[in-house]
């Protein structure tokens, strides 16, 4: 009886002359399927299949094998000459704001044509930044460095009023600079602060010297180490005239930056919004006030130092502004948006050349000028008027409070643009022709010719 083939044996490694004779197989069993002598092909190192393959390893962890995709870049922002551009640029319709920005402000609803604004803002303040950080440390530095021996209580307080009341220009820059896709509360929170570092010091400079110094106990001071009265009383004018002239330094970049302010914010105001007439108006009115006010300031200097450069690089620079009033027919008038940008640089031009001209003739006189054969401006206090760092100091000051007050300006520039467009606005017909009434009457003065007849047949005849 014949036993069931046992398992497949492969044949040697010679080709045999035919294929191996197979056993019967039982009917109940299939036969094997023929296996074939040549080489078996190379095994794969499949997985079992009755087990799915790993899944690739996507995370952080150490079976991480894929390289490291560096991650997308975002919109370009703004650069550092970006912003410096800005914070020189006095169209502000023509700001044109970076994709990062445009994604900014779109997030925050800000309108196209107020974008410019914003971004302009938040540039001249960060310009303004490091110059206010560093007046505020060195209004710190000298505040320390004051000898108050002498002083009343209250004398010491004020002696550091005027460093606090710096200290909040910057502080208000910087929440408007955080804040700089929100117009409504960071700028109200920056006129707060620039009223405050204005305020203060002012109020400061009116306490009078009895309050500050302890005169009385001075006096017996002196008294018992041999001065006479009149020598204690003629000590005490000279520290009046000391206090005021350090008030009127202090107080110096204050009051420049003010009027400078003014005419720079309705300037900006009026490029962006060259239809509105309230602008070009208020730069027609404060240019004849901020001429004098220059005057009056340098009129000390050029006393005490007068010379032929000095005042012809003063004379340019008071002359400046009243460009604004021989232009006021431009400034004055509502522009169209197109033509706005060619016009109000036309009449801008001249302004820029004659103030870039007195500046310069103001400086080279500072530095090659003499007075009674002392240089006005030198590197030694001793055998110079002014050093160096005070001059820089001040013009860093001056400067950046300009900046400052011309960002403050310019915002209430654009409140009142709408709030002069919404009185027009809601003005009924009863008071609109009341009004119209008036103007007319008032034309026969401004225009110098009769009145037109058709205000005579009105409802007031």
């Amino acid at each position: 009886m014949s036993q069931p083939p046992g398992p497949y044996q492969p044949p040697p490694p010679q080709p045999p002359p035919g294929w191996p004779a197979q056993s019967p197989q039982p009917p109940q069993q299939p036969p094997p399927p023929p296996q074939q002598g040549w080489p078996q092909p190379p095994q794969q190192n499949w997985p079992p299949q009755n087990q799915p393959p790993p899944a690739p390893q996507w995370g952080p962890g150490p079976q991480q094998q894929w390289p490291a995709q560096p991650m997308p870049a975002g919109p370009p922002g703004p650069t550092l000459g970006t912003h410096l551009k800005r914070a020189f640029d006095w169209n502000l319709a023509e700001i044109v704001v970076t994709p990062k920005e445009q994604q900014q402000l779109a997030a925050a609803g800000v309108e196209p044509r107020m974008q410019g604004l914003f971004a302009w803002r938040r540039s001249t303040l960060l310009v303004a930044l490091p110059l206010l950080l560093l007046s505020v440390v060195l209004s710190f530095v000298q505040a320390g460095q004051t000898e108050l021996a002498g002083y009343t209580e209250l004398g010491k307080l004020i002696n550091w009023l005027p460093p606090i009341a710096l200290a909040f220009v910057p502080l208000g820059a910087v929440i408007v600079i955080r804040n700089w896709t929100v117009m409504q509360r960071s700028s109200k929170t920056m006129i707060i602060c620039w009223v405050i570092s204005i305020a203060i010091p002012l109020l400061v400079a009116l306490v009078p010297l009895d309050y500050v110094l302890d005169i009385d106990g001075q006096r017996q001071i002196y008294l018992a180490n041999g001065y006479t009265n009149d020598d204690f009383n003629a000590l005490v004018f000279i520290s009046r005239l000391r206090k005021a002239t350090v008030y009127a330094l202090t107080l110096l970049p204050v009051v420049l930056s003010v009027p400078g302010g003014v005419i720079k914010g309705a300037g900006r105001a009026k490029s962006l919004f060259p239809s509105a007439s309230l602008p070009g108006w208020f730069l027609v009115a404060v240019a004849p006030f901020y001429s004098m006010f220059m005057i009056v300031v340098f009129v000390l200097i050029d006393q005490i130092m007068g010379n032929g450069l000095l005042l012809l690089g003063v004379g340019l620079l008071a002359f400046t502004p009243w460009l604004f009033v021989i232009n006021r027919r431009v400034y004055g008038r509502p522009l169209a948006s197109a033509e706005a940008p060619a016009a109000l640089a036309r009449v801008s031009r001249p302004g820029g050349i004659l103030t870039i001209l007195g500046v310069s003739f103001v400086a080279i006189y500072m530095l090659t000028g003499h007075v009674q054969k002392t240089k006005v401006l030198g590197g030694d206090e001793n055998k110079a008027y002014f050093t160096y760092v005070q001059v820089l100091r001040t013009l860093g000051e001056v400067f950046a409070r300009s900046l400052v007050t011309t960002v403050v300006f310019s915002t209430i520039f654009v409140y009142l643009v709408f709030a002069e467009w919404r009185t027009m606005t809601q003005m009924h017909g009863g008071i609109k022709q009341e009004h119209d009434e008036q103007m007319r009457a008032l034309q026969r003065y401004i225009d110098d010719r009769p009145a037109q007849a058709t205000w005579a047949t009105g409802p007031a005849s």
